[in-house]
This record gives C-alpha cells, structure tokens and sequence, in this order.
C-alpha cells in the first residue's frame, strides 16, 4: 500500500531502479510495483523537493490503485507516541488546506498509516490515526505547509 521513498533519491529519482535493487521483488513484481507507484511530473518534483528540504519527514509514495492518497508524510522530529502524519492529496493550483474527512481518494488512508506503523515501526499504532492530519493542495503549496519551500 505504501512505498519509503529514501532521501537518495533526491539526487537520482527513479522508481525503477529503487524497486529493480529490492531483492524482496523478482522483475515481474517489481515491474507491478511500478505500475501502482508511478510519478507524474509535478509529483516527482514534489517528492525531489520534500526529500532535498526536510531530512526529518520521511516520504511515502501511496500505491494508486489503494485510495490512501498521493503521499504519507512522517514527521520523525518527536518521539514515536507523537509523530504526526500527514496524508497528502496533492491537486494543481489548489492552497493547502486540512481535510475533515478525504472522500473516495483519501478512503483507505488509515490502513496505509497502519501499514507504515506495523512495517516501518515508525509510529505508534495506537495514537497514529489521532495525530494524522489529511491535507490537499498543489505541490508548491503543500511543500510550505510541510516547511518545506
């Protein structure tokens, strides 16, 4: 459902060759994969510039099939019990803005955060879906945010 975009990619963006090295997936899965996690452009220079900006939020690209989102984002400054996530939604020329509830696009977002915080240990389950904040805006717009810009 979710995918660690590492902070090396931001020298070198490619999906392909970050899930080609996986040894968890053989070529045909890794080709899937790609499918599900690919980038558009003002999506891959969202995720550059996240990656350059903040080395505490972790970045996590959102499988596309799954309604969970573009992006999870983990603020990894505070200890685990309080680590925010942002779940991001990132539309064109929109200002950021908090979500109440995400729609059809944002349906599944509480189990990608559950599989980030049972696969990654990152957060802690009980008080990740409290802390999580579900934001929607343009690349540019969502970067400031993050403090990212």
């Amino acid at each position: 459902m979710t995918l660690l975009l590492p902070f090396e990619l931001a020298d070198r963006f490619s999906l392909r060759e970050l899930l080609g090295s996986d040894r968890r997936y053989s070529a045909r899965e890794a080709h899937r994969l790609l499918e599900r996690f690919s980038l558009s452009g003002p999506e891959r220079r969202f995720a550059v510039a996240l990656l350059r900006a903040k080395t505490n939020l972790w970045l996590f690209r959102c499988n596309q099939s799954q309604f969970c989102g573009d992006f999870l984002v983990v603020d990894m400054s505070g200890p685990k019990a309080l680590r925010r996530v942002h779940v991001l939604e990132l539309k064109a020329r929109e200002p950021a803005r908090l979500l109440s509830g995400g729609g059809i696009q944002l349906a599944n977002w509480r189990e990608a955060v559950d599989e980030v915080a049972r696969e990654h240990g990152i957060l802690a389950a009980a008080s990740a879906h409290a802390t999580a904040q579900l934001v929607r805006g343009g690349e540019g717009e969502v970067l400031a945010f993050l403090g990212a810009a």
